[in-house]
């Protein structure tokens, strides 16, 4: 997926130094503290009851984190990448959006509709950034760990809600939301990244 200029030969300095890596640590914590803060302005439009109609709820929770989370996540792309990786983001949580919805609508939040949805959704955001940035290999070791944060995240939130409850629940489900989310999106960042890098160094 070269059209998205993120392989490190598109992303190097003139000089030809290569770009660039997050380390995991930065990855993780960016990823984490960022969609934290932009879970909980999502979540809020569900907390505070802005708007009305399920279709409605959702569609604006999605619009929070497109407009939101591929500005905080490009920090950890190379300066000349973000703008691009701007047009990544977007596209790739825009199925995972629709793949979730898929399957809850589908499902009628049924058969652990949610975690169905997830399961796709995030599958799809890990092999478009695996080969989007130009990494070889398998992308699937990054996609369970991107699930697993993920779903510790969600669940222990939804436990958060079921305990507080009210609206206080559903922020602490927002937030908890969005640092198993994030952490897992910037341990994404990191890997594809790493990946890349070593295939461009020849290294294997």
């Amino acid at each position: 997926m070269r059209f998205f200029g993120l392989a490190p030969d598109r992303l190097q300095s003139p000089d030809g130094t290569p770009p660039p890596v997050p380390t995991a640590q930065r990855a993780v914590l960016l990823g984490a503290l960022g969609l934290a803060a932009v879970s909980l302005a999502a979540y809020s439009v569900w907390a505070f009851r802005l708007v009305a109609g399920t279709g409605l709820l959702y569609g604006s929770i999605s619009a929070v984190y497109l407009a939101t989370s591929g500005w905080i996540l490009a920090r950890l792309v190379p300066p000349p990448g973000r703008v691009r990786y701007l047009g990544l983001f977007t596209l790739g949580f825009a199925g995972y959006a629709a793949l979730w919805c898929l399957c809850w609508f589908g499902l009628r939040g049924r058969y652990h509709a949610d975690f169905h949805g997830a399961v796709l959704g995030l599958a799809w955001l890990a092999w478009l950034h695996w080969r989007a940035f130009g990494a070889r290999g398998s992308w699937v070791p990054a996609a369970l760990v991107l699930l697993a944060l993920h779903t510790l995240g969600y669940t222990a939130g939804d436990d958060l809600h079921a305990l507080v409850g009210g609206v206080s629940g559903r922020l602490l489900w927002g937030l908890s939301h969005g640092l198993g989310f994030g952490a897992g999106l910037g341990w994404l960042l990191h890997r594809a990244q790493t990946a890349a890098a070593k295939e461009s160094a020849g290294i294997e």
